[in-house]
């Protein structure tokens, strides 16, 4: 029963991210006798500096966010996978360039990487992906290094091995199914992470532009009308803190279910 206030919470953000173009919203619609309006019994969540619905520019944000987290995950997943699977499995000095590059990228705070990332390619939702892909690849290829390097001695391994199979198949087909559900869960709060890597960069201005609406650029939009119009950074925080929670719950439910060890217990 937990469950149902995180899982109902995530049900509804893919629902407006991947549905919310449908409805009629009209989130860039400017009415000047709007202006900073509170939220009030006819419009639950007002409007902001311009006179545009806080609700229809939330629904937008949300498929901004959306957008974002799907393919950063999608990409750093599948090549963090590969290059560490791949690293851990030829071993040799491919394998300490790996483990150097690894070490050099954990060096440096991530979302710092990020902001440099960002700055240097400019302003724009694909360079965010691009950013938040460069630093998010990391976690990915250090788990699965880790995690091969402890199977990769099974004994169906080392048969596929004695019968010519070539490294390429023995990685995907008999070392990646037993290392996916460590992965599943990195995945999981990575979706989080990234949420938040997406408000923060829209925040600083290096994230989606205007017109278009992103829960970081409301938060940065209102934040000057702090004092008058509180309702600008409230509405969009809140829906970014409780969208970031119940994706970190599920994942630590995730985490509870694959856990072998915990569930024989």
């Amino acid at each position: 029963m937990r469950l149902y206030i995180p899982l109902t919470i995530v049900i509804l953000w893919l629902f407006f991210a991947l549905f919310g173009s449908l409805l009629p919203l009209h989130p860039n619609l400017i009415d000047l006798t709007e202006i900073l309006t509170p939220p009030n019994p006819e419009t639950w969540f007002g409007y902001d500096d311009l006179g545009r619905p806080l609700w229809d520019r939330l629904v937008m944000g949300a498929e901004t966010s959306f957008f974002v987290a799907f393919w950063v995950i999608l990409i750093s997943t599948v090549v963090g996978t590969l290059i560490g699977a791949f690293s851990a499995y030829i071993g040799g000095w491919w394998d300490h360039l790996i483990v150097r590059i690894i070490d050099i990228f954990l060096a440096f705070p991530g979302i710092l990487l990020a902001i440099a990332m960002a700055g240097l390619m400019g302003p724009g939702i694909d360079n965010v992906v691009i950013a938040l892909c460069t630093v998010g690849w990391v976690g990915y290829a250090r788990l699965s290094r880790a995690q091969v390097l402890s199977v990769r001695q099974r004994e169906h391994v080392q048969a596929a091995e004695a019968l010519g199979v070539p490294p390429f198949q023995i990685v995907i087909r008999h070392l990646l199914p037993l290392i996916m559900a460590p992965l599943i869960v990195e995945a999981t709060f990575g979706v989080a992470a990234v949420i938040i890597g997406e408000a923060g960069l829209s925040f600083l201005g290096l994230g989606i532009q205007p017109p278009d609406a992103s829960w970081g650029s409301m938060i940065r939009d209102g934040a000057r009308y702090m004092l008058v119009a509180p309702h600008m950074v409230i509405i969009p925080g809140i829906a970014l803190m409780l969208v970031v929670l119940a994706v970190n719950l599920l994942g630590d439910y995730l985490r509870d279910r694959l856990d072998v060890k915990q569930r024989t217990t």
